[in-house]
């Protein structure tokens, strides 16, 4: 009997409490005013990203393979930061992702859409890179699908 006292005092204590901060809650939210996120200015601390973009353009052309195997043993990186985000990316897989857009597009576009889909955290900064379309035709150059381009036509 004393068990059932207890259970039942304890679940009136509880029912009272529950109800109680539920006009509590009632009460501050009519309190609250509305506020209003503002979309802030992102600024980049850091991109090494457009860098090395800059740097692949000016060797004039790209062997991935070789530039690959090189990157491997070392482990050089990529960065980006910003107020808004942070991203690290290993050399090698950048390489891999620009051949594998430039093998697949067929013009600088393509190219970039590709990139923004596979570096979605990348999309502003692509869109906003002037360079795109030189990297495109350099990296295009090398690839198996550019230089099956830039075979003569036999028909």
């Amino acid at each position: 009997m004393k068990t059932f006292y207890n259970s039942f005092f304890t679940a009136i204590f509880s029912l009272i409490s529950l109800s109680f901060s539920y006009s509590q809650e009632d009460m501050y939210k009519s309190q609250l005013e509305t506020v209003y996120l503002q979309n802030a200015k992102e600024v980049i601390y850091k991109n090494t990203f457009s860098q090395y973009n800059n740097d692949l353009i000016a060797l004039n052309e790209i062997k991935f393979k070789k530039e690959i195997k090189n990157l491997k043993g070392k482990n050089s990186l990529l960065f980006f930061d910003s107020n808004k985000e942070k991203i690290v990316l290993e050399k090698a897989s950048y390489l891999k992702i620009i051949r594998k857009a430039a093998n697949r597009s067929k013009n600088k576009d393509s190219f970039e859409a590709f990139l923004r889909n596979n570096l979605p955290q990348l999309s502003n900064q692509l869109s906003q890179d002037n360079n795109l379309e030189e990297l495109y035709f350099i990296s295009r150059k090398n690839t198996f699908n550019g230089k099956i381009d830039a075979l003569p036509s036999v028909l």
